[in-house]
């Protein structure tokens, strides 16, 4: 069964090595001596080169269209790749700001609505009298002249007038 697994390759014998001109170990002697051949160097020197034809202006021209081309290729990719990394980066941006702004929102009118409501509670207590906080009097305000400009020669002194708080129940912040 073994000899009829391996596969047989028939070459093509020589004349004079048949089955007539001797025995079996110099058939396998000649038989490894074919198939093991060495090239000498001598018969690699005479190798001549192919005389190379110059290549035709179509040919030129189509190479140089190619080089242009994948150049061309390649600065597109680039321009696309950064058009891509500016626009998310303008994104985020643009995201995170207006996140900031919102919240800064929100904290104008909680401020806001803070100012309001601790300005009704000073007037309701001051409408009670229940911390002693008295009302403004004229008599208790100083009045401060400006100092003159400089460059400009002074104004002439005027006397102020007396400057007479309105008499209002509410609080004047209303």
């Amino acid at each position: 069964m073994a000899a009829a697994l391996k596969s047989y390759v028939p070459r093509p014998v020589p004349p004079g090595t048949g089955a007539a001109s001797g025995n079996a170990r110099e058939r396998r002697r000649s038989r490894r001596l074919r198939t093991s051949t060495v090239v000498p160097m001598s018969c690699l020197t005479n190798v001549r080169p192919v005389p190379l034809r110059p290549p035709s202006p179509l040919v030129k021209l189509l190479s140089q269209v190619q080089v242009v081309s994948a150049v061309m290729a390649g600065a597109l990719v680039s321009l696309a790749l950064v058009s891509y990394g500016t626009s998310v980066y303008v994104d985020r941006q643009l995201t995170q700001s207006t996140r900031r702004l919102h919240h800064l929102q929100r904290q104008s009118e909680q401020l806001t609505t803070a100012q309001e409501v601790l300005k009704n509670h000073l007037a309701q207590q001051v409408e009670a009298g229940v911390n002693g906080l008295q009302r403004p009097h004229p008599d208790h305000v100083i009045f401060l002249q400006p100092s003159p400009q400089r460059g400009q020669p002074p104004l002439p002194a005027a006397t102020p007038e007396r400057f007479i708080w309105p008499q209002v129940d509410a609080p004047l912040g209303y």
